[in-house]
């Protein structure tokens, strides 16, 4: 009796090949991510323990820290490009320095010779020429006033100040007591200057003019 099989001509299953060998392999992969299993063993005896030495390591080395701040934003820098100097240049003496205008470059030096209006000279004022009143010498003998007779028999003595207004024709215009020992010396006086006295008045530049004069008269008795 013969058998002939359904699935001898059948064409193979790829499908179904890459699904099992695709299981296969996930399987593998799971096993293989597993931990792995350690039986622990239980430790039977005696630990001594002894004092090692150990090398301390040298810190580590410090670092600068940079500031963020800096770091992040630095200082502005100006960079000033110096040109180079081929041929530098010599300095000599100043030249002469002329009279020249600025403005228009012109040559003012001998301006001054193109002058000629004639400058006038300064008039100077000279100082007024002032003489003071003063006595009259060809009426000197006429000064002395009389001696009071009251003052004369008491046997007084004294002198007087005056002060004498002289006017242009040099005669007294006025006369103010200033001191006086006596009354009586001064009535004297005033009386006889205003009488007999003359004066050479004061005079400006030649020109005659009132003006004050102080003097002295003393009353003395002759023995």
């Amino acid at each position: 009796m013969s058998f002939t099989s359904s699935y001898a001509h059948k064409p193979p299953n790829y499908k179904g090949i890459g699904l099992t060998i695709g299981f296969h392999a996930l399987l593998f992969a799971g096993a293989m991510a597993l931990p792995a299993i350690t039986a622990e063993i239980p430790f039977e005896g005696v630990i001594t323990a002894y004092p090692i030495e150990v090398d301390k390591e040298p810190p580590p080395p410090v670092t600068a820290i940079e500031d963020p701040i800096v770091a992040t934003n630095p200082p502005p820098t100006t960079v000033t490009t110096v040109p180079s100097i081929v041929n530098p240049p010599v300095f000599n003496d100043p030249p002469a320095i002329t009279s020249v205008g600025i403005e228009t470059g012109i040559d003012i030096s001998n301006i001054g010779d193109r002058i000629t209006t004639p400058i006038a000279p300064i008039e100077t004022i000279p100082e007024p020429v002032i003489a003071d009143a003063k006595l009259n010498t060809r009426y000197s003998r006429q000064f002395q006033p009389p001696y009071p007779s009251g003052r004369l028999r008491m046997g007084d003595e004294g002198m007087i100040t005056v002060r004498v207004l002289v006017g242009t024709d040099g005669r007294a215009k006025q006369i103010e007591l200033v001191d006086s020992p006596h009354q009586d010396f001064w009535t004297a006086t005033q009386r006889h200057a205003l009488k007999k006295w003359r004066f050479e008045p004061a005079t400006k530049d030649g020109v005659r003019f009132e003006s004050w004069i102080t003097l002295k008269v003393r009353f003395e008795i002759n023995s």
